[in-house]
């Protein structure tokens, strides 16, 4: 049994794991392991993943966290879907959280692809959040239960401020919580760690080390030196400039309801919007275009609301590390590996490996050697997935219009498990045969949603003849129950 258990850094990650590990002991009863947290009080957190997936609600609830007090402490705002812009010219399309009902719907999509993918679009055909994203409704009423909807739905939230919130709740749980500066590593000749030392020369030893300390990766990276799949060759984009713009220098229409993803010259912009702000961000590569550049290319698409506003710029590395877990350390979030913002993967990351490690550490005894083959497992598997549906958005453009998109569209960067599959999605519609193993994160939906939104045509079932789904009933029913989302959002007050 892990008597204790050493987070090194704090953020999303470190608080997130923290909180997931506590609450899952605390419902599994019995001796639970001692949990404490370092983190450095003056390294920034990186103000990325700010949109989420629908497992958040999950991670939440687990946690113990209200949603109302959630949504109040983090600025948050509901997501339903994803909007994606100019990805391929004058094209605009929706990847929705919501599921078409299979397979009593497999004829009506082979009757969509027959008849010359006519309008109206495929989200527009398929999906209620699509269609009701117009009239910018929330996906639940005022006096709903927490968490609740037939909707599957996330939030926009300030990463900061979710960070705060969290550290609130486990220092209630329990978790030992030191501030300080780790600026030695104890590594044992066996390969295990055996404690961590802070400026102040204190040390803090542990049976179990996770490694939240971002892209440093003070303890896999530096201090057990694993090394890194780099996949720079699928997603090059590895630069982003972000401005955050309060509503009291600009303030849209509407509070949206999903995250547009717009395409630009050298990559692709964000658009998020929070209770008080909008945060954009510039994903782009650096071997096309130069800070200076991507900066001013940001500024001219926000206009005057981005004039005096300072902008933050942050380089990273879409990559893996080769294990998540050797010996007796675990490393989670970017510690263990990024790829890039789209599709809003990066805390789902975190949420699922403390979730695999809470399911896990219970039961491993005092040889941790089968656990952590279960986790590496499956967090390359995650990993693989998610590198795979990113680089689709790429391999499916017909952007060629620039250096940038004639290189991410080349068939040098498509992802290795692509390379059959877009040909057989000419002849055929994805199915769970096409996958080696579980598809986590994504569905066979979003692949559709993806595939038949970008234009990626598909030969349909000769002879098919089959009624679409008339969303008009379901559509009205939520125009009728459901409030504007600023509505919902003021009632939190």
């Amino acid at each position: 049994m892990t008597s204790s258990i050493l987070i090194a850094g704090g953020g999303s990650a470190g608080w997130i794991t923290a909180n997931v590990l506590a609450a899952s002991f605390e419902r599994a009863g019995g001796l639970a392991p001692q949990i404490t947290l370092i983190e450095a009080p003056d390294i920034p957190i990186i103000g990325v993943g700010e949109a989420t997936v629908p497992s958040i609600r999950r991670t939440l609830q687990h946690i113990g966290i209200s949603e109302r007090e959630f949504m109040r402490a983090c600025d948050a705002t509901f997501k339903t879907l994803i909007r994606f812009d100019d990805w391929s010219p004058g094209i605009s399309f929706d990847h929705p959280f919501d599921r078409r009902e299979r397979p009593a719907t497999d004829m009506a999509v082979e009757d969509w692809l027959r008849h010359g993918q006519d309008a109206p679009s495929f989200d527009g055909t398929f999906s209620v959040l699509s269609r009701i994203a117009a009239f910018n409704l929330a996906p639940k009423a005022v006096g709903w239960p927490d968490y609740g909807s037939p909707f599957p739905y996330a939030y926009h939230l300030d990463a900061v401020k979710l960070a705060r919130a969290l550290t609130g709740i486990g220092l209630k749980r329990g978790i030992r919580h030191v501030l300080g500066r780790i600026t030695d590593v104890n590594v044992a000749a066996s390969g295990s760690i055996e404690s961590v030392e802070l400026e102040d020369k204190t040390i803090h030893s542990a049976d179990l080390f996770v490694d939240c300390t971002g892209f440093a990766a003070r303890l896999v990276g530096q201090a057990l030196g694993i090394e890194k799949t780099s996949f720079s060759k699928q997603l090059l984009c590895d630069r982003a400039v972000t401005l955050q713009i309060p509503f009291e220098t600009y303030r849209p229409e509407r509070i949206k309801t999903y995250t547009q993803a717009t395409a630009r010259s050298s990559g692709w912009q964000w658009d998020i919007n929070l209770q008080t702000r909008r945060g954009v961000g510039y994903v782009y590569s650096s071997s096309f275009q130069t800070s200076d550049q991507a900066e001013r290319e940001l500024r001219a698409a926000e206009g005057p609301p981005a004039d005096d506003l300072e902008a933050r710029h942050i380089a990273f590395e879409s990559h893996k590390r080769k294990v998540s877990w050797q010996g007796n350390c675990v490393a989670v979030g970017l510690a263990d590996g990024f790829l890039e913002p789209l599709e809003s993967s990066g805390l789902y990351m975190i949420e699922y490996a403390a979730q695999a490690l809470a399911d896990l550490l219970p039961h491993a005894g005092p040889n941790l050697r089968i656990a952590a083959n279960r986790f590496n497992a499956n967090m390359t598997s995650l990993y693989a997935e998610v590198l795979e549906y990113v680089n689709l958005h790429y391999m499916t453009s017909t952007r060629r219009d620039t250096a940038f998109w004639r290189a991410a569209t080349d068939q040098s960067a498509i992802v290795d498990s692509l390379r059959d599959k877009l040909p057989l999605w000419r002849t055929k519609r994805p199915s769970e045969l096409d996958f080696d193993g579980p598809l986590r994160l994504f569905s066979i939906e979003s692949y559709e949603y993806l595939l038949f939104g970008m234009g990626h045509t598909v030969r349909a079932a000769s002879g098919v003849s089959a009624q679409r789904p008339d969303l008009s009933g379901a559509v009205a029913k939520c125009k009728e129950r459901l409030p504007n989302h600023e509505e919902w959002l003021s009632k939190l007050a």
